[in-house]
Protein backbone atom coordinates (compact mmCIF):
# COMPACT_ATOMS: atom_id res chain seq x y z
CA UNK A 1 0.00 0.00 0.00
CA UNK A 2 1.00 3.59 -0.56
CA UNK A 3 2.12 5.09 2.76
CA UNK A 4 2.03 8.66 4.12
CA UNK A 5 2.86 9.87 7.61
CA UNK A 6 1.69 12.86 9.68
CA UNK A 7 1.69 13.96 13.28
CA UNK A 8 -2.11 13.83 13.49
CA UNK A 9 -4.80 12.37 11.21
CA UNK A 10 -8.36 13.75 11.33
CA UNK A 11 -11.08 11.52 9.86
CA UNK A 12 -14.00 13.66 8.74
CA UNK A 13 -14.18 17.14 7.23
CA UNK A 14 -17.29 18.62 8.83
CA UNK A 15 -17.00 21.43 11.36
CA UNK A 16 -15.63 19.19 14.15
CA UNK A 17 -12.85 17.77 11.97
CA UNK A 18 -11.97 21.11 10.41
CA UNK A 19 -11.84 22.87 13.79
CA UNK A 20 -9.73 20.06 15.26
CA UNK A 21 -7.29 20.40 12.36
CA UNK A 22 -6.95 24.13 13.04
CA UNK A 23 -5.83 23.43 16.61
CA UNK A 24 -3.27 20.88 15.45
CA UNK A 25 -1.89 23.12 12.72
CA UNK A 26 -1.72 26.12 15.07
CA UNK A 27 0.45 23.98 17.35
CA UNK A 28 2.94 23.63 14.48
CA UNK A 29 2.29 19.96 13.77
CA UNK A 30 1.52 18.28 10.47
CA UNK A 31 -2.12 17.26 10.06
CA UNK A 32 -4.12 15.52 7.34
CA UNK A 33 -7.91 15.71 7.10
CA UNK A 34 -9.36 12.63 5.42
CA UNK A 35 -12.89 12.63 3.95
CA UNK A 36 -15.12 10.22 2.02
CA UNK A 37 -16.09 12.96 -0.44
CA UNK A 38 -14.70 16.35 -1.34
CA UNK A 39 -13.36 18.12 1.77
CA UNK A 40 -16.16 19.85 3.63
CA UNK A 41 -18.91 18.81 1.23
CA UNK A 42 -21.38 15.96 1.73
CA UNK A 43 -21.12 16.58 5.48
CA UNK A 44 -23.90 17.34 7.93
CA UNK A 45 -22.31 20.73 8.54
CA UNK A 46 -22.64 21.64 4.86
CA UNK A 47 -26.34 20.67 4.78
CA UNK A 48 -27.20 22.13 8.18
CA UNK A 49 -29.31 25.17 8.97
CA UNK A 50 -26.12 26.97 10.00
CA UNK A 51 -27.47 27.98 13.44
CA UNK A 52 -25.05 27.95 16.38
CA UNK A 53 -26.00 28.55 20.01
CA UNK A 54 -23.51 30.56 22.04
CA UNK A 55 -24.98 32.93 24.60
CA UNK A 56 -22.88 35.56 26.34
CA UNK A 57 -23.48 37.02 29.78
CA UNK A 58 -24.45 35.36 33.03
CA UNK A 59 -28.23 35.18 32.67
CA UNK A 60 -28.19 34.05 29.05
CA UNK A 61 -25.55 31.42 29.77
CA UNK A 62 -27.65 30.08 32.62
CA UNK A 63 -30.65 29.89 30.30
CA UNK A 64 -28.54 28.07 27.68
CA UNK A 65 -27.42 25.54 30.28
CA UNK A 66 -30.93 25.00 31.63
CA UNK A 67 -32.44 24.46 28.17
CA UNK A 68 -29.66 22.03 27.27
CA UNK A 69 -30.19 19.98 30.44
CA UNK A 70 -33.98 20.08 30.12
CA UNK A 71 -33.74 18.67 26.60
CA UNK A 72 -31.35 15.93 27.77
CA UNK A 73 -33.88 14.51 30.27
CA UNK A 74 -31.37 13.94 33.04
CA UNK A 75 -28.66 12.18 31.01
CA UNK A 76 -26.40 15.06 29.97
CA UNK A 77 -22.88 14.72 31.35
CA UNK A 78 -22.65 17.93 33.36
CA UNK A 79 -18.92 18.39 32.79
CA UNK A 80 -19.54 18.58 29.04
CA UNK A 81 -22.53 20.92 29.34
CA UNK A 82 -20.55 23.35 31.50
CA UNK A 83 -17.77 23.42 28.93
CA UNK A 84 -20.15 23.94 26.01
CA UNK A 85 -21.92 26.86 27.65
CA UNK A 86 -18.66 28.54 28.73
CA UNK A 87 -16.67 28.04 25.54
CA UNK A 88 -19.24 28.32 22.73
CA UNK A 89 -19.11 32.16 22.76
CA UNK A 90 -15.34 31.98 22.38
CA UNK A 91 -15.57 29.69 19.37
CA UNK A 92 -18.24 31.85 17.71
CA UNK A 93 -16.13 34.98 18.23
CA UNK A 94 -13.29 33.06 16.63
CA UNK A 95 -15.35 32.38 13.50
CA UNK A 96 -16.16 36.07 13.24
CA UNK A 97 -12.44 36.94 13.46
CA UNK A 98 -11.77 34.45 10.69
CA UNK A 99 -14.27 36.16 8.42
CA UNK A 100 -17.46 34.11 8.57
CA UNK A 101 -20.49 35.77 6.99
CA UNK A 102 -23.09 35.49 9.73
CA UNK A 103 -25.54 37.38 11.95
CA UNK A 104 -25.44 37.20 15.75
CA UNK A 105 -28.97 37.57 17.13
CA UNK A 106 -30.25 36.71 20.63
CA UNK A 107 -27.38 34.40 21.44
CA UNK A 108 -27.39 32.50 18.13
CA UNK A 109 -24.99 32.86 15.21
CA UNK A 110 -26.75 32.39 11.85
CA UNK A 111 -24.40 31.51 8.98
CA UNK A 112 -25.23 33.18 5.66
CA UNK A 113 -24.95 30.18 3.39
CA UNK A 114 -27.10 29.39 0.36
CA UNK A 115 -30.55 27.96 1.06
CA UNK A 116 -30.86 25.15 1.94
CA UNK A 117 -27.09 24.57 2.55
CA UNK A 118 -26.56 27.31 5.13
CA UNK A 119 -23.63 25.42 6.65
CA UNK A 120 -21.65 25.96 3.47
CA UNK A 121 -20.46 29.26 4.95
CA UNK A 122 -19.15 27.55 8.10
CA UNK A 123 -17.23 25.08 5.95
CA UNK A 124 -15.87 27.87 3.75
CA UNK A 125 -14.60 29.80 6.77
CA UNK A 126 -12.92 26.78 8.38
CA UNK A 127 -11.40 25.58 5.11
CA UNK A 128 -9.92 29.05 4.56
CA UNK A 129 -8.40 29.06 8.04
CA UNK A 130 -6.92 25.59 7.47
CA UNK A 131 -5.58 26.77 4.13
CA UNK A 132 -3.72 29.59 5.85
CA UNK A 133 -2.16 27.06 8.23
CA UNK A 134 -1.12 24.52 5.59
CA UNK A 135 -3.44 21.66 6.55
CA UNK A 136 -3.27 18.71 4.14
CA UNK A 137 -6.57 17.41 2.73
CA UNK A 138 -7.17 13.99 1.22
CA UNK A 139 -10.64 13.54 -0.23
CA UNK A 140 -12.49 10.56 -1.73
CA UNK A 141 -10.80 8.30 0.80
CA UNK A 142 -12.90 5.68 2.61
CA UNK A 143 -11.32 4.65 5.92
CA UNK A 144 -11.88 0.99 6.80
CA UNK A 145 -9.65 0.44 9.84
CA UNK A 146 -7.79 2.21 12.65
CA UNK A 147 -5.06 0.41 14.58
CA UNK A 148 -2.52 1.39 17.21
CA UNK A 149 0.79 -0.34 17.90
CA UNK A 150 3.70 0.79 20.07
CA UNK A 151 2.41 4.36 20.34
CA UNK A 152 1.76 4.76 16.63
CA UNK A 153 -1.63 4.99 14.97
CA UNK A 154 -2.42 3.66 11.53
CA UNK A 155 -5.35 4.11 9.16
CA UNK A 156 -6.12 1.95 6.13
CA UNK A 157 -8.29 3.51 3.43
CA UNK A 158 -9.49 2.93 -0.12
CA UNK A 159 -8.95 5.77 -2.57
CA UNK A 160 -11.93 5.82 -4.89
CA UNK A 161 -10.39 7.82 -7.75
CA UNK A 162 -7.23 5.72 -8.11
CA UNK A 163 -8.71 2.40 -6.99
CA UNK A 164 -5.75 1.91 -4.63
CA UNK A 165 -5.43 1.12 -0.94
CA UNK A 166 -3.37 3.55 1.15
CA UNK A 167 -2.03 3.52 4.69
CA UNK A 168 -1.62 6.64 6.80
CA UNK A 169 0.28 6.67 10.09
CA UNK A 170 0.37 9.28 12.85
CA UNK A 171 0.97 9.70 16.55
CA UNK A 172 -2.70 10.60 17.11
CA UNK A 173 -5.97 10.04 15.25
CA UNK A 174 -9.16 12.10 15.67
CA UNK A 175 -12.53 10.65 14.65
CA UNK A 176 -14.92 13.40 13.50
CA UNK A 177 -17.12 11.50 11.07
CA UNK A 178 -20.53 12.72 12.27
CA UNK A 179 -23.44 10.45 13.14
CA UNK A 180 -25.46 7.67 11.54
CA UNK A 181 -28.81 9.12 10.46
CA UNK A 182 -28.23 7.87 6.91
CA UNK A 183 -29.31 4.50 8.34
CA UNK A 184 -32.93 5.66 8.16
CA UNK A 185 -35.17 5.69 5.11
CA UNK A 186 -36.16 9.29 5.79
CA UNK A 187 -33.32 11.59 6.89
CA UNK A 188 -32.11 15.11 6.21
CA UNK A 189 -28.49 13.90 6.48
CA UNK A 190 -26.43 12.88 3.43
CA UNK A 191 -27.18 9.20 2.68
CA UNK A 192 -23.54 8.14 3.26
CA UNK A 193 -23.61 9.29 6.91
CA UNK A 194 -23.75 5.72 8.25
CA UNK A 195 -21.84 5.73 11.53
CA UNK A 196 -18.36 5.08 10.10
CA UNK A 197 -16.66 6.60 13.13
CA UNK A 198 -18.69 4.56 15.59
CA UNK A 199 -17.61 1.27 14.04
CA UNK A 200 -14.00 2.38 13.54
CA UNK A 201 -13.77 3.39 17.21
CA UNK A 202 -15.45 0.22 18.44
CA UNK A 203 -13.11 -2.03 16.43
CA UNK A 204 -10.10 -0.04 17.67
CA UNK A 205 -11.07 -0.73 21.29
CA UNK A 206 -13.05 2.37 22.27
CA UNK A 207 -16.41 2.40 24.06
CA UNK A 208 -19.74 3.63 22.64
CA UNK A 209 -22.53 5.05 24.77
CA UNK A 210 -26.16 6.22 24.50
CA UNK A 211 -26.57 4.74 21.03
CA UNK A 212 -30.33 4.27 21.47
CA UNK A 213 -30.90 8.04 21.39
CA UNK A 214 -31.54 9.17 17.80
CA UNK A 215 -33.14 12.57 17.27
CA UNK A 216 -35.72 13.16 14.56
CA UNK A 217 -36.44 16.68 13.33
CA UNK A 218 -40.23 16.92 13.23
CA UNK A 219 -40.91 19.68 10.71
CA UNK A 220 -39.43 18.49 7.42
CA UNK A 221 -40.96 18.89 3.98
CA UNK A 222 -42.73 15.70 2.85
CA UNK A 223 -44.10 16.70 -0.55
CA UNK A 224 -43.88 13.86 -3.11
CA UNK A 225 -40.50 13.87 -4.82
CA UNK A 226 -39.01 16.53 -2.54
CA UNK A 227 -36.03 16.26 -0.24
CA UNK A 228 -36.80 16.64 3.51
CA UNK A 229 -36.04 20.38 3.73
CA UNK A 230 -36.15 21.69 7.32
CA UNK A 231 -38.67 24.34 8.30
CA UNK A 232 -37.16 26.92 10.68
CA UNK A 233 -38.81 26.23 14.06
CA UNK A 234 -39.67 29.81 14.99
CA UNK A 235 -41.25 30.50 11.63
CA UNK A 236 -43.19 27.22 11.64
CA UNK A 237 -44.79 28.10 14.99
CA UNK A 238 -46.31 31.20 13.42
CA UNK A 239 -48.21 29.03 10.95
CA UNK A 240 -50.70 26.25 11.69
CA UNK A 241 -49.86 22.55 11.96
CA UNK A 242 -52.97 20.52 11.05
CA UNK A 243 -54.17 16.98 10.36
CA UNK A 244 -56.25 16.02 7.32
CA UNK A 245 -59.30 16.57 9.54
CA UNK A 246 -58.25 20.11 10.41
CA UNK A 247 -57.19 19.31 14.00
CA UNK A 248 -54.40 21.42 15.43
CA UNK A 249 -51.57 18.95 16.14
CA UNK A 250 -50.03 21.08 18.89
CA UNK A 251 -53.35 21.13 20.74
CA UNK A 252 -54.17 17.48 20.05
CA UNK A 253 -50.91 16.29 21.62
CA UNK A 254 -50.64 19.05 24.28
CA UNK A 255 -47.35 20.40 22.92
CA UNK A 256 -46.90 23.81 24.50
CA UNK A 257 -43.15 24.41 24.27
CA UNK A 258 -42.10 27.08 21.78
CA UNK A 259 -40.43 26.94 19.41
CA UNK A 260 -41.68 23.35 19.32
CA UNK A 261 -39.26 22.33 16.57
CA UNK A 262 -36.38 23.33 18.83
CA UNK A 263 -37.53 22.52 22.37
CA UNK A 264 -40.00 19.64 21.88
CA UNK A 265 -38.47 17.74 18.97
CA UNK A 266 -39.03 14.36 20.56
CA UNK A 267 -42.73 14.76 21.41
CA UNK A 268 -43.59 16.57 18.17
CA UNK A 269 -41.81 13.91 16.09
CA UNK A 270 -43.76 11.19 17.92
CA UNK A 271 -47.04 13.03 17.28
CA UNK A 272 -46.33 13.42 13.58
CA UNK A 273 -45.18 9.81 13.22
CA UNK A 274 -48.47 8.65 14.74
CA UNK A 275 -50.51 10.81 12.37
CA UNK A 276 -48.59 10.11 9.16
CA UNK A 277 -47.24 6.57 9.53
CA UNK A 278 -49.66 4.92 11.96
CA UNK A 279 -52.94 6.74 11.31
CA UNK A 280 -52.11 7.02 7.59
CA UNK A 281 -53.07 10.68 7.42
CA UNK A 282 -51.22 13.74 6.16
CA UNK A 283 -49.83 16.48 8.38
CA UNK A 284 -49.96 19.97 6.92
CA UNK A 285 -48.03 23.12 7.76
CA UNK A 286 -50.05 26.15 6.66
CA UNK A 287 -47.89 29.25 6.26
CA UNK A 288 -50.26 31.23 4.05
CA UNK A 289 -51.15 33.72 6.77
CA UNK A 290 -47.57 34.71 7.58
CA UNK A 291 -46.62 38.35 7.29
CA UNK A 292 -43.20 39.59 6.20
CA UNK A 293 -42.46 40.17 9.87
CA UNK A 294 -43.27 36.52 10.60
CA UNK A 295 -40.97 35.28 7.85
CA UNK A 296 -38.19 37.46 9.21
CA UNK A 297 -38.47 36.32 12.81
CA UNK A 298 -34.83 35.20 12.48
CA UNK A 299 -32.26 34.96 9.65
CA UNK A 300 -32.98 31.24 9.12
CA UNK A 301 -36.64 31.92 8.41
CA UNK A 302 -35.92 34.96 6.26
CA UNK A 303 -33.46 33.03 4.13
CA UNK A 304 -35.91 30.17 3.60
CA UNK A 305 -38.81 32.35 2.42
CA UNK A 306 -37.79 32.39 -1.22
CA UNK A 307 -37.13 28.64 -1.39
CA UNK A 308 -40.34 27.62 0.35
CA UNK A 309 -42.60 30.09 -1.43
CA UNK A 310 -41.19 30.10 -4.95
CA UNK A 311 -40.17 26.46 -5.29
CA UNK A 312 -42.78 24.76 -3.12
CA UNK A 313 -45.69 27.23 -3.05
CA UNK A 314 -45.86 27.84 0.70
CA UNK A 315 -47.49 31.25 0.13
CA UNK A 316 -50.51 29.75 -1.66
CA UNK A 317 -51.07 26.27 -0.17
CA UNK A 318 -50.31 24.18 2.92
CA UNK A 319 -47.34 21.84 2.63
CA UNK A 320 -47.04 18.24 3.78
CA UNK A 321 -44.61 17.71 6.66
CA UNK A 322 -43.21 14.64 8.41
CA UNK A 323 -40.23 13.89 10.68
CA UNK A 324 -36.79 12.83 9.44
CA UNK A 325 -33.76 11.35 11.21
CA UNK A 326 -31.57 14.29 12.13
CA UNK A 327 -28.92 13.70 14.84
CA UNK A 328 -27.34 10.99 17.00
CA UNK A 329 -26.92 11.90 20.66
CA UNK A 330 -24.84 8.78 21.36
CA UNK A 331 -21.30 8.11 20.24
CA UNK A 332 -17.79 7.40 21.44
CA UNK A 333 -17.24 7.77 25.18
CA UNK A 334 -14.59 10.47 25.69
CA UNK A 335 -12.99 12.70 28.26
CA UNK A 336 -13.72 16.42 28.14
CA UNK A 337 -10.80 16.77 25.71
CA UNK A 338 -11.96 14.04 23.37
CA UNK A 339 -9.65 11.26 24.58
CA UNK A 340 -11.09 7.75 24.21
CA UNK A 341 -10.29 4.47 25.95
CA UNK A 342 -7.63 3.90 23.25
CA UNK A 343 -4.39 5.79 23.84
CA UNK A 344 -3.79 8.20 20.96
CA UNK A 345 -7.37 8.03 19.66
CA UNK A 346 -9.69 11.03 20.06
CA UNK A 347 -13.25 11.84 18.97
CA UNK A 348 -15.30 15.03 18.60
CA UNK A 349 -18.62 16.35 17.34
CA UNK A 350 -21.51 14.01 16.60
CA UNK A 351 -19.08 11.09 16.64
CA UNK A 352 -18.76 11.56 20.43
CA UNK A 353 -21.50 10.97 23.01
CA UNK A 354 -22.47 12.33 26.41
CA UNK A 355 -23.15 16.04 25.91
CA UNK A 356 -26.77 15.98 24.82
CA UNK A 357 -28.12 13.14 26.95
CA UNK A 358 -31.42 11.77 25.71
CA UNK A 359 -32.24 14.65 23.35
CA UNK A 360 -30.47 17.66 21.85
CA UNK A 361 -31.46 21.29 22.09
CA UNK A 362 -31.61 22.97 18.70
CA UNK A 363 -28.53 25.07 17.95
CA UNK A 364 -26.15 22.99 20.08
CA UNK A 365 -24.92 20.58 17.40
CA UNK A 366 -22.73 23.03 15.50
CA UNK A 367 -21.55 24.70 18.71
CA UNK A 368 -20.51 21.26 19.96
CA UNK A 369 -18.44 20.66 16.84
CA UNK A 370 -16.51 23.87 17.37
CA UNK A 371 -16.00 23.61 21.13
CA UNK A 372 -15.05 19.95 21.29
CA UNK A 373 -13.34 19.91 17.91
CA UNK A 374 -10.97 22.56 19.27
CA UNK A 375 -10.44 20.61 22.48
CA UNK A 376 -9.77 17.31 20.71
CA UNK A 377 -7.34 19.02 18.34
CA UNK A 378 -5.48 20.64 21.22
CA UNK A 379 -5.28 17.38 23.17
CA UNK A 380 -4.17 15.37 20.13
CA UNK A 381 -1.49 17.96 19.38
CA UNK A 382 -0.15 17.79 22.94
CA UNK A 383 -0.13 13.99 22.81
CA UNK A 384 1.59 13.90 19.43
CA UNK A 385 4.23 16.43 20.43
CA UNK A 386 5.21 14.32 23.43
CA UNK A 387 5.15 10.91 21.76
CA UNK A 388 8.00 9.11 20.13
CA UNK A 389 7.25 7.97 16.59
CA UNK A 390 7.20 4.16 16.57
CA UNK A 391 8.28 1.71 13.89
CA UNK A 392 5.58 1.74 11.24
CA UNK A 393 6.60 -1.54 9.56
CA UNK A 394 4.76 -3.88 11.95
CA UNK A 395 1.75 -1.57 11.91
CA UNK A 396 1.76 -1.55 8.11
CA UNK A 397 1.66 -5.36 8.09
CA UNK A 398 -1.39 -5.30 10.37
CA UNK A 399 -3.15 -2.76 8.16
CA UNK A 400 -2.40 -4.87 5.10
CA UNK A 401 -3.89 -7.94 6.76
CA UNK A 402 -7.04 -5.97 7.53
CA UNK A 403 -7.37 -4.85 3.91
CA UNK A 404 -7.18 -8.43 2.65
CA UNK A 405 -10.55 -9.30 4.22
CA UNK A 406 -12.36 -7.19 1.62
CA UNK A 407 -12.18 -10.05 -0.87
CA UNK A 408 -15.80 -9.91 -1.91
CA UNK A 409 -19.30 -9.49 -0.57
CA UNK A 410 -22.99 -9.20 -1.26
CA UNK A 411 -23.57 -8.42 -4.91
CA UNK A 412 -26.92 -6.82 -4.05
CA UNK A 413 -25.43 -4.35 -1.52
CA UNK A 414 -27.55 -1.33 -2.62
CA UNK A 415 -30.77 -3.38 -2.31
CA UNK A 416 -29.74 -4.69 1.11
CA UNK A 417 -28.89 -1.16 2.26
CA UNK A 418 -32.36 0.04 1.28
CA UNK A 419 -33.94 -2.90 3.11
CA UNK A 420 -31.97 -1.92 6.21
CA UNK A 421 -33.13 1.70 5.98
CA UNK A 422 -36.77 0.64 5.73
CA UNK A 423 -36.48 -1.65 8.76
CA UNK A 424 -34.79 1.06 10.84
CA UNK A 425 -37.40 3.66 9.89
CA UNK A 426 -40.47 1.47 10.44
CA UNK A 427 -39.50 -0.24 13.70
CA UNK A 428 -36.20 1.14 14.96
CA UNK A 429 -36.96 4.84 14.79
CA UNK A 430 -39.42 7.26 16.38
CA UNK A 431 -41.88 4.87 18.07
CA UNK A 432 -40.45 1.58 19.32
CA UNK A 433 -41.55 -1.54 21.15
CA UNK A 434 -40.05 -4.94 21.89
CA UNK A 435 -41.69 -6.70 18.96
CA UNK A 436 -40.76 -4.10 16.37
CA UNK A 437 -37.21 -3.71 17.62
CA UNK A 438 -36.76 -7.49 17.63
CA UNK A 439 -38.02 -7.74 14.05
CA UNK A 440 -35.73 -4.91 12.94
CA UNK A 441 -32.75 -6.52 14.67
CA UNK A 442 -33.49 -9.86 13.03
CA UNK A 443 -33.63 -8.14 9.63
CA UNK A 444 -30.31 -6.41 10.30
CA UNK A 445 -28.67 -9.69 11.37
CA UNK A 446 -29.90 -11.32 8.17
CA UNK A 447 -28.21 -8.52 6.23
CA UNK A 448 -25.02 -8.98 8.24
CA UNK A 449 -25.04 -12.67 7.29
CA UNK A 450 -25.55 -11.79 3.61
CA UNK A 451 -22.20 -9.98 3.54
CA UNK A 452 -20.04 -13.02 2.81
CA UNK A 453 -16.73 -13.32 0.95
CA UNK A 454 -16.94 -14.33 -2.70
CA UNK A 455 -14.35 -15.33 -5.27
CA UNK A 456 -14.34 -11.86 -6.82
CA UNK A 457 -12.02 -9.00 -5.93
CA UNK A 458 -14.29 -5.96 -5.55
CA UNK A 459 -13.15 -2.49 -6.55
CA UNK A 460 -14.57 0.93 -7.26
CA UNK A 461 -18.23 1.46 -6.40
CA UNK A 462 -18.77 -2.24 -5.65
CA UNK A 463 -16.15 -2.10 -2.91
CA UNK A 464 -17.49 1.17 -1.50
CA UNK A 465 -21.01 -0.28 -1.40
CA UNK A 466 -19.76 -3.39 0.37
CA UNK A 467 -17.78 -1.50 3.02
CA UNK A 468 -20.63 0.93 3.68
CA UNK A 469 -23.20 -1.87 3.91
CA UNK A 470 -20.98 -3.63 6.46
CA UNK A 471 -20.72 -0.41 8.48
CA UNK A 472 -24.44 0.29 8.26
CA UNK A 473 -25.43 -3.20 9.37
CA UNK A 474 -23.04 -3.24 12.32
CA UNK A 475 -23.99 0.23 13.60
CA UNK A 476 -27.71 -0.40 13.11
CA UNK A 477 -27.35 -3.54 15.21
CA UNK A 478 -25.77 -1.57 18.06
CA UNK A 479 -28.57 1.05 18.00
CA UNK A 480 -31.29 -1.62 18.04
CA UNK A 481 -29.65 -3.64 20.83
CA UNK A 482 -29.40 -0.52 23.00
CA UNK A 483 -33.02 0.41 22.26
CA UNK A 484 -34.17 -3.07 23.27
CA UNK A 485 -32.24 -2.92 26.53
CA UNK A 486 -33.53 0.50 27.65
CA UNK A 487 -36.97 -0.42 28.94
CA UNK A 488 -38.32 3.10 29.45
CA UNK A 489 -39.10 6.20 27.39
CA UNK A 490 -36.75 9.15 27.68
CA UNK A 491 -36.16 12.01 25.26
CA UNK A 492 -35.78 10.81 21.69
CA UNK A 493 -36.09 7.14 22.76
CA UNK A 494 -39.79 6.29 22.98
CA UNK A 495 -40.93 2.77 23.88
CA UNK A 496 -44.68 2.34 23.41
CA UNK A 497 -44.51 -0.68 25.75
CA UNK A 498 -42.64 1.35 28.41
CA UNK A 499 -44.10 4.85 27.95
CA UNK A 500 -42.85 6.39 31.19
CA UNK A 501 -39.44 7.76 32.21
CA UNK A 502 -37.97 5.54 34.95
CA UNK A 503 -35.23 7.39 36.83
CA UNK A 504 -35.04 4.74 39.54
CA UNK A 505 -33.69 2.14 37.10
CA UNK A 506 -32.56 3.93 33.96
CA UNK A 507 -30.92 7.26 34.83
CA UNK A 508 -27.58 6.33 33.39
CA UNK A 509 -25.71 5.30 30.28
CA UNK A 510 -25.71 2.06 28.31
CA UNK A 511 -22.16 1.49 27.09
CA UNK A 512 -20.72 -1.15 24.78
CA UNK A 513 -17.30 -2.40 23.72
CA UNK A 514 -16.09 -5.38 21.70
CA UNK A 515 -14.72 -8.57 23.22
CA UNK A 516 -11.61 -10.22 21.80
CA UNK A 517 -13.96 -12.42 19.78
CA UNK A 518 -15.85 -9.44 18.40
CA UNK A 519 -18.96 -9.82 20.59
CA UNK A 520 -20.79 -6.80 22.06
CA UNK A 521 -20.16 -6.44 25.80
CA UNK A 522 -22.78 -4.14 27.36
CA UNK A 523 -22.84 -2.45 30.74
CA UNK A 524 -25.09 0.09 32.43
CA UNK A 525 -23.43 2.96 34.31
CA UNK A 526 -25.63 5.08 36.59
CA UNK A 527 -24.98 8.82 36.39
CA UNK A 528 -23.09 8.75 39.71
CA UNK A 529 -20.60 6.22 38.32
CA UNK A 530 -19.89 8.46 35.35
CA UNK A 531 -19.18 11.41 37.62
CA UNK A 532 -16.75 9.34 39.67
CA UNK A 533 -14.78 8.31 36.58
CA UNK A 534 -14.63 11.80 35.15
CA UNK A 535 -14.37 14.55 37.76
CA UNK A 536 -15.52 17.99 36.62
CA UNK A 537 -12.96 19.34 34.17
CA UNK A 538 -11.51 22.80 34.20
CA UNK A 539 -13.40 25.07 31.83
CA UNK A 540 -11.19 27.12 29.56
CA UNK A 541 -11.67 30.86 29.46
CA UNK A 542 -9.51 31.62 26.45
Amino acid sequence: MEHASFDVIVIGSGAAGLRAAVSVAEAGLSVCVVSKGSPGKSTCTWFSGGVMAGNTGGDSRDAHLQRTVAAGRGLNESRLVDILVAEAPLRLDELKRWGIRADLINGYLYAKGRPPVFGEEIVRCLLARNGELGTRFWGNLLVTDIRFRDGLGGVSAYERLSGKWVALTAKAVIIATGGACGLYQRSDNPRRILGDGYLLALKAGAVLQDMEFVQFYPLCLAEPGSSPVLFPPRMADRGRLLTDDGEDIYDKYAITERPAGERARDRLSQALFKEVYQNRKNAWLDLRGLSQEDWRVDPFGASMQGLLCKRYGAAVRPLRVAPAAHHNMGGVETSADGATAVTGLFAAGEAAGGLHGANRMGGNALSETLVFGARAGNAAAVWASRSERGDHRALMRELGEGVSKWSGGAAEAPELAERLRKAMWAEGGIIRDKGGLSRALAAVKDIQQAIRPTASQPSGKELLDQVELHTAAQVAGVILEAALMRRESRGAHFRADYPGQNDAEWQGHLRVRLSAEGEHLWRFDPIAATKERYPESEVRNG
